[in-house]
C-alpha cells in the first residue's frame, strides 16, 4: 500500500499547486447552505470506520468478520470520496473540480453504483498518472461481497464468507462461492484501513493548515482574487472583495463559514447549476479532445455522451461526434497494425460501438461517407 499511499499524498499536493483556489474548492466540497458535519456524509464516513475499526480489532472469529466487512463494504460506498479523488485529478490536469462529478444522467432512473463511480473515475486516475491508486481498487473492491453483506446474502463458517444469490468471485482465474476469511477478506480490509487512515490525515491536515488569511489566483467563473480564509481551527472558506454590487455599493462575495450559526453558507453568490454544467462538459471535452485515445475504460466518456444528447446543444453534439469517430479510428489503426490475425479479430467489437454511435449522434451534421465505410468493411471482416 506504500506506493498507493504515495500517490494519494502527491495528488493532495499536486492539485494544491496547480490550483490552490480549486483545490479549497474540493475540501469545502459546497453542495448549499448547511453545517459542516451534516452537508456532506465524508464527517460521518470519518467517524463511522473509525468506530468499526476499534470493534474490529476488538472481536476475533464470526464477529470480526461481520464487522470487518460492514467497515469494507462502508469504506466503499461512500461518494465523496470518489469525488474528492476525481476532482483532485482534474485540478492536477488544469481543470475545474466538482462536488457533482459522477452525476447521474436522465438515462439512469438511479443513483450510480459504487462500481460505476470507480469505473468513471478509473479513466481521470489515468491521465493524472496514478496507476497504484488504480490498482488499489482492482486489486482490492469485489461488489460480490459488498452486495451479498448489505443484502443478507451470505453466511459464515468460522473459516469461510458463503455467497447466495451472486455471481462468483474470481480468485485467480476461478469463480468461487465462497473464501477463506483469513486468507482473502483481512488482508483487504487491513489495505482498505491504510488507505483509510492516510487519506483522513491528508484531507484534515489540509483543512487545518490554512491558519492564515491567503490571496490566490481564482476563476470564480472569471479571473479574480481570492482570500482563502484561515484560523485557529483550519480552512473557513474564501471571499472575493467587492465582487457584486448591491444597491449601489460594492460587496464581497464567497463561500465560508458562519461561526453564529455554525454552517457553511454561500454570500452574494448564485450557483448556476446549468451553467456550472455547461462549464464542466466543455473542460470534459477538451480534455479528451487532448487525449489520443481512451486508454482505461471509456464510461466516463459514454456518460459525457449521455448528458450531451439530454442538452442538445448543437456545438457540443458536433464536437462529441468528433471525439467517437477519433476514438474508433485509434482502434482501427491499432487493428490495422496487430500483426495477429486471431487478435485482431476482436479489434471490430470494440470500433464499431464508437463508429455506429457517431452516425446515430451526429450523421446530421457530419458527413458520416468515411465512416460508414469503415463500419461495412468492420462488419464483412466479422462475417
Amino acid at each position: 500500500m506504500k506506493e498507493t499511499i504515495a500517490e494519494i499524498t502527491a495528488l493532495f499536493e499536486e492539485a494544491k499547486q496547480k490550483r490552490e483556489f480549486d483545490f479549497v474548492l474540493t475540501l469545502i466540497n459546497y453542495k448549499g447552505i448547511g453545517a459542516k458535519e451534516l452537508s456532506t456524509n465524508l464527517h460521518e464516513w470519518f467517524e463511522s470506520i473509525e468506530f468499526y475499526k476499534g470493534l474490529y480489532y476488538k472481536y476475533s472469529k464470526k464477529e470480526k468478520t461481520r464487522v470487518g466487512t460492514m467497515l469494507y463494504s462502508t469504506f466503499f460506498e461512500n461518494s465523496d470520496f470518489y469525488n474528492i479523488l476525481g476532482s483532485l485529478c482534474k485540478i492536477k490536469l488544469g481543470y475545474k473540480g466538482s462536488s457533482y462529478l459522477f452525476w447521474k444522467t436522465k438515462k439512469y432512473e438511479r443513483l450510480l453504483g459504487i462500481g460505476e463511480k470507480q469505473d468513471f473515475l478509473v479513466e481521470l486516475l489515468d491521465d493524472a498518472g496514478k496507476p497504484a491508486i488504480i490498482s488499489f481498487f482492482e486489486k482490492n473492491h469485489f461488489k460480490q461481497i459488498r452486495n451479498t453483506f448489505f443484502h443478507s446474502a451470505y453466511s459464515l463458517s468460522e473459516e469461510d464468507y458463503i455467497l447466495h444469490d451472486s455471481e462468483p468471485i474470481v480468485i485467480n482465474g476461478v469463480g468461487n462461492y465462497s473464501f477463506n476469511v483469513e486468507e482473502f477478506l483481512y488482508p483487504k480490509i487491513e489495505n482498505i484501513i491504510q488507505i483509510f487512515d492516510a487519506f483522513q490525515k491528508l484531507y484534515s491536515d489540509s483543512f487545518k493548515s490554512y491558519q492564515v488569511d491567503k490571496e490566490v489566483d481564482a476563476l470564480f467563473p472569471n479571473p479574480c482574487k481570492a482570500i482563502i480564509l484561515g484560523s485557529k481551527d483550519g480552512l473557513r472558506g474564501f471571499k472575493i472583495k467587492k465582487a457584486v454590487s448591491l444597491f449601489g455599493r460594492f460587496c464581497d462575495s464567497g463561500i465560508w463559514y458562519d461561526e453564529k450559526h455554525q454552517m457553511w453558507a454561500g454570500h452574494n453568490i448564485r450557483i448556476d447549476f446549468a451553467n456550472i454544467e455547461t462549464i464542466e462538459i466543455n473542460e470534459s471535452l477538451t480534455r479528451y479532445e487532448n487525449k489520443a485515445d481512451i486508454t482505461r475504460n471509456d464510461w466516463e466518456f459514454q456518460n459525457l455522451v449521455d448528458k450531451i444528447l439530454e442538452r442538445k446543444d448543437a456545438k457540443e453534439i458536433f464536437r462529441v461526434t468528433h471525439l467517437l469517430v477519433k476514438f474508433g479510428d485509434a482502434r482501427l489503426q491499432k487493428m490495422i497494425a496487430e500483426g495477429n490475425s486471431f487478435k485482431q479479430r476482436n479489434f471490430p467489437k470494440i470500433i464499431l460501438p464508437f463508429y455506429r454511435q457517431a452516425v446515430e449522434v451526429g450523421s446530421h451534421i457530419m458527413d458520416m461517407t468515411t465512416v460508414m465505410r469503415n463500419i461495412k468493411k468492420l462488419e464483412d471482416f466479422m462475417s
